[in-house]
């Protein structure tokens, strides 16, 4: 019988397994149970080689070890039908929220879409590209995951997604960039406040506290002793020289 498109180059066994993978409808399966799986409903001799080849085919796709994703069928062109989202909890599950430029875009900070998902998470630091999408993972400490909100999935509220983009600006267009997009739109004063205490870091504090003007902000820096000195902040795209606050951007 003449081989159809869908399983043009496959041997029987390849077409057999992937068959029952989209008959089951599994999109993920660790790799202890597609041996298993194999074992069942082949004779295979060499079942390593079998799951290369299908991983050259692109039929599965390694999205981390010992767990692959299943490309079926029906799929057009070989385009995934998961989206990134569904990607991110088979890999995270917990302990992580959408940050940075998909936040920017969603909380209305720019119009611009982000062609990357930016995740803070407590396991990974690392770009990683599944298929056609495209993951920046930043590793945090589990103290600093706050600030999170569910929107479907968890993404930083709007206050946190500002700490982030004052601490990683280059993803933004640079801080001077971030810092005039943050003074145009609306957000809660104190609670950016709380964060910017609960964050913990020197610049930050002072960033923020040039955008809020707190007192609050101010006694904790007279407190840490961290306005006997300048925080000085490179590649900002601007020149700053803030004598209350000690900060020099340059």
């Amino acid at each position: 019988m003449k081989k159809t498109r869908e399983f043009a180059g496959m041997s029987p066994n390849q077409e057999r397994i992937m068959s029952i993978l989209e008959y089951k409808k599994i999109e993920i399966i660790t790799r202890k149970e597609l041996i298993s799986l194999i074992k069942e409903h082949t004779k295979v001799k060499d079942i390593f080689d079998l799951i290369e080849k299908l991983q050259k085919k692109k039929r599965l796709v390694s999205i981390k070890r010992g767990v692959y994703m299943i490309v079926p069928f029906s799929s057009v062109d070989k385009i995934w039908a998961l989206d990134e989202y569904s990607i991110l909890d088979y890999l995270l599950k917990e302990n992580y929220y959408i940050g940075l430029y998909n936040a920017f875009n969603l909380h209305g900070f720019t119009e611009q879409i982000p062609n990357k998902m930016f995740v803070f998470n407590t396991k990974y630091s690392a770009d990683k590209k599944i298929l056609h999408y495209n993951f920046k993972f930043f590793k945090i400490k589990k103290e600093k995951l706050f600030g999170i909100f569910k929107n479907k999935y968890p993404y930083s509220d709007k206050e946190r997604t500002i700490i982030d983009a004052l601490e990683y600006p280059e993803y933004l267009g640079g801080l001077s960039e971030v810092i005039d997009r943050v003074k145009n739109v609306k957000y809660n004063k104190g609670k950016l406040i709380n964060y910017a205490t609960q964050y913990g870091s020197v610049k930050i504090i002072k960033l923020i506290g040039i955008l809020t003007d707190s007192n609050k902000l101010f006694s904790l820096l007279k407190k840490k002793k961290a306005l006997s000195y300048y925080t000085t902040i490179r590649k900002t795209r601007t020149k700053l020289l803030d004598k209350k606050w000690k900060l020099r951007l340059i």
